[in-house]
């Protein structure tokens, strides 16, 4: 790794939360940056060093930005707040500019040696960057307020690269999928409305990339990129209909129609949005509006250069991905340990002034490096091991405790019923009780459903196997609403 320590935002998203993974890995040091009083009890037993902070204020990122040495320290910004909704997001234009900006000034501040900025694809002008010219960013010919947040700050960010010299890179993704992401992220969203409430599909398309590809990408810039590099990331582009038969061939159910043509024209939306209104229905134009705006953008990457020699996943393996596994855990790709020590001894081998000893002892780090990142995934499938059984441990002490409280109902009803015998007629009329009637379902149990869910019901209406679970060894744990963690 060429810088001693890398600090990362965003560390308990996805993304960011690979980008850990893979440095650590690597036998990097990292420092993370989580919001005061959160739960980041999963990122400190990777092995990253905590720092408190929100990007929206500058004064709480000095801690995180302190290193002993700036100029060998790497900044990788992934936090932001992703929408595919047109209307107006204070929160994400907070999170999306003025925390960019912030970050971006404050690194300069500290002289750090190196600055990458996850943005996106869709902050750029479609024409110019499809067409192959210089890369611009003009906030009034995106679509989006997602993507005008992000060509803001990218545009920032390009000026003070050419002004001041900074020396940072830009990795720009399309659209991202992939295990990890909460219930709440558009793309589940999108899945559920599709799986569970059968809403008909529209028209358009999307580019699609895995997030595990993005946190590569991302670690590969850093090392590997130029000063004001912008690299282009997609992985694949798919129609709305080749999109959405992919899905239906994954869970098992039928194919939903489309939307008839005539209520996707635009002089169709007020008259369609009273209609859903009305019914109570929900609108297809504002579930997909993802695959109908740009739906003819489809970007070409650029940054496959630097790339390490890592697949690319396809929209079919990312979508298996997120309807099968429990809980849409992160499973982070292998680091190939083996493969980069024997990378890092050919190159300085190739360099005719480097004597062997040299190369002998930066082999050996490598090498080293490697053993003790193997050690410490060993350690960690034994706390998991650990963790599951004290799981199954405390459900057996539940189930024993809602059998006693059975058994104690029980009881008790035999007792009144025992004394209710000893009482006059009169008084034993009295003292029966009408049965419980039962009681209406509570609707909001029914507010949520998982998509691992919504698929596992579709396979279960057709009477399919349910897919195989992911081994306790293979799954970290993961954040849960609530502060929760699960294995």
């Amino acid at each position: 790794m060429l810088y001693q320590k890398y600090l990362v935002t965003g560390a308990k998203d996805p993304v960011g939360r690979l980008v850990v993974q893979m440095l650590l890995a690597e036998g990097a040091q990292v420092r993370v940056l989580v919001p005061p009083e959160s739960d980041y009890s999963l990122l400190k037993g990777m092995g990253a060093e905590i720092a408190e902070g929100e990007i929206v204020d500058k004064d709480s990122l000095k801690d995180f930005l302190t290193v002993e040495d700036p100029r060998h320290s790497a900044v990788i910004h992934t936090e932001e707040i992703r929408s595919i909704s047109n209307n107006k997001n204070m929160d994400m234009r907070r999170t999306n500019v003025a925390g960019a900006i912030n970050m971006i000034d404050m690194s300069m501040r500290a002289k750090i040696g190196r600055f990458i900025y996850l943005g996106s694809a869709y902050s750029l002008d479609p024409d110019t960057a499809m067409s192959g010219g210089k890369v611009e960013f003009d906030r009034t010919k995106v679509d989006g307020d997602y993507a005008v947040t992000k060509a803001e700050a990218s545009a920032y960010l390009m000026e003070k690269i050419t002004l001041n010299k900074f020396n940072a890179s830009l990795l720009l993704p399309t659209f991202i999928i992939g295990p990890g992401f909460s219930e709440d992220y558009d793309m589940n969203k999108i899945l559920r409305k599709y799986l569970e409430n059968k809403v008909s599909t529209v028209s358009g398309g999307h580019a699609f990339v895995d997030v595990r590809n993005v946190a590569s990408a991302l670690v590969a810039v850093c090392e590997n990129g130029e000063t004001g590099g912008t690299y282009i990331l997609n992985g694949e582009y798919k129609s709305a209909q080749e999109f959405f038969s992919e899905v239906t061939a994954t869970s098992g159910t039928e194919m939903v129609k489309e939307m008839p043509k005539w209520a996707q024209s635009k002089s169709m939306d007020k008259w369609v949005s009273r209609f859903c209104r009305i019914t109570k229905k929900d609108n297809p134009k504002e579930v997909y509006a993802l695959f109908m705006n740009n739906p003819d953008a489809n970007y070409e990457s650029t940054v496959d250069a630097i790339l390490p020699e890592s697949e690319v996943r396809k929209v079919h393996d990312s979508l298996v991905d997120v309807l099968t596994r429990p809980g849409n855990e992160v499973l982070p790709d292998r680091i190939d340990l083996e493969k980069s020590a024997e990378a890092a001894e050919a190159a300085k081998a190739a360099k005719p002034d480097e004597s062997q000893e040299e190369v002998s002892k930066v082999s050996e780090a490598v090498l080293k490096r490697a053993e003790e990142s193997a050690a410490k995934a060993a350690l960690s499938n034994e706390d998991a091991a650990k963790r599951a059984a004290a799981a199954a441990a405390a459900r057996e002490r539940v189930q024993a405790k809602i059998e006693a409280a059975k058994m104690k109902a029980e009881q008790q009803a035999a007792i009144a019923a025992a004394e209710a015998k000893t009482l006059p007629p009169k008084q034993q009329a009295g003292a029966k009780q009408a049965e419980p009637k039962p009681q209406p379902a509570n609707e909001s149990s029914f507010a949520k459903i998982s998509v691992a869910d919504a698929f596992a019901q579709a396979q279960a209406a057709k009477g399919a196997a349910p897919a195989p679970a992911a081994s306790v060894e293979d799954i970290p744990e993961v954040d849960l609403p609530g502060g929760n963690t699960q294995q």
